[in-house]
């Protein structure tokens, strides 16, 4: 009887093994030590903490420290060399900061309190996909039943016109839940989005803000139940109505009005230019037409334009803009490569790279965008991208999958296997 037991023991942790491979992984950074200046001299702390570590697309990284004494400010990889805070990707000043993984490549961050990166509070860290082979024991799972919100949908993220109440009505009637993701879209250099406390929120005071993200459009995921604040704050944009309050709980969405635009099963990130990247091209001033000839481009797809920040930048401008070259009145523009941009709309989306000489000598995109599930050829593949935040199952060189039919069903079957096996070796053996 007593070896029945072990075995059917031994089949069970099989399967809480294999079970925790479809979750996401949280690491607490510097384990016990946290996120501080390292003591003893030693600068290389936080990079020999990750060294054996195996991050993954949906791993989380907890910062703990102290507010006032420390933040965590995600930079370039010219920012983290350099230990310069003055063009952050984001900033969180609250702790413990939970930041999310969400795509593949190198993630730099580094403490922009002066004097705290250059004594090794800095921190690089390399995700990519597929299944963990090591770290610490899975915490926060990644549901297949995320959402990806356009804020103010059509509108976008501005002041509202005539009515203050505009965002409080848009976020009325939709049910948020943990992993969903809000897309702030807006004019680089015209808004901003600060996530706020409540009563930061209610007096439109940024002067503690917990983020902020200043170039649109603007992606932030909801990793946490409770209520999130979110405001501009250039200077009257919140009390003229600027402002977000949205709830936010743990479970599948069940009810509310279905997001416009979604993020349909069939989404797929494509990386512009494949391996080549988004640069001047050599040769040809119709390579990137050439490249997108052949894509079927949908609501909800996610262009990845991969540069040197500094070097190149993505401006989305108007037929016109494009036609001429012109970015004087550019719908949004992004400086730090690499830039992720949804396609949130059907129809035709003009991007070139504003540098001078660029766009004229070829550095720009057309793509016509189409609503509806992919029923043409797929994409060429190219360099491995991380899938949309926020889709219930990722996508890389154009070939989809549906949710929840690959990794996560075969991991149920093989566990209702294990299960059925352990009840009949007690029952039978």
């Amino acid at each position: 009887m007593g070896g029945k037991i072990t075995m059917a023991a031994l089949l069970v942790i099989l399967a809480a093994n294999l079970l925790q491979s479809t979750y996401g992984r949280t690491y607490t950074v510097g384990d016990s030590t946290g996120w501080r200046i390292p003591t003893n001299n030693n600068d290389d702390f936080y990079d020999d903490w990750a060294d054996n570590k195996d991050f993954l697309v949906g791993d989380v990284l907890v910062f703990n420290f102290t507010n006032g004494q420390h933040n965590v400010v995600e930079v370039t990889e010219g920012g983290y060399d350099a230990c310069n805070a003055a063009n952050p990707v984001s900033t969180v000043s609250t702790g413990p900061a939970r930041i999310t993984l969400n795509r593949t490549g190198e993630y730099y961050f580094i403490c922009g309190i002066p004097g705290h990166c250059s004594a090794g509070q800095k921190l690089n860290v390399e995700v990519r996909n597929g299944n963990p082979t090591g770290g610490v024991a899975p915490s926060t799972p990644i549901t297949p039943t995320t959402t990806t919100y356009t804020v103010g949908d059509s509108t976008g993220w501005r002041v509202p016109t005539n009515n203050d109440d505009f965002y409080e009505d848009w976020a009325d009637n939709k049910h948020f839940v943990v992993g969903d993701v809000l897309v702030f879209n807006f004019t680089t250099g015209q808004h901003n989005v600060a996530e706020v406390t409540e009563d930061a929120y209610d007096d439109c005071n940024t002067a503690n803000a917990i983020s902020t993200l200043t170039t649109g459009p603007a992606r932030i995921t909801l990793n946490k139940t409770g209520d999130h604040y979110f405001i501009c704050s250039v200077p009257g944009h919140c009390s003229a109505g600027q402002k977000l309050k949205v709830e936010v709980r743990t479970g599948n969405t069940t009810g509310g009005v279905a997001p416009s635009p979604s993020v349909t099963p069939s989404t797929t990130t494509f990386t512009v230019g494949d391996s080549t990247g988004w640069r001047v091209p050599t040769t040809n001033d119709d390579f990137y037409e050439d490249w997108a000839d052949n894509k079927h481009f949908v609501v909800g797809d996610v262009l990845v334009f991969n540069f040197t920040t500094g070097q190149h930048n993505v401006a989305e401008v108007t037929e016109d803009g494009y036609d001429d070259c012109n970015a004087a009145n550019a719908i949004s523009t992004l400086t730090t490569g690499p830039a992720r941009v949804t396609l949130n709309s059907t129809g035709d989306h003009y991007f070139i790279c504003s540098i001078p000489g660029h766009c004229s000598a070829g550095q720009k995109l057309k793509v016509e965008v189409r609503n509806g599930n992919r029923t043409s050829t797929s994409p060429t593949p190219g360099t491995p991208s991380a899938a949309a935040p926020g889709t219930p199952s990722g996508t890389t060189n154009g070939t989809s999958s549906s949710p929840g039919t690959n990794t996560a069903s075969s991991h149920v079957a093989t566990l209702s296997l294990v299960f059925f096996m352990s009840i009949a070796l007690t029952l039978f053996c």
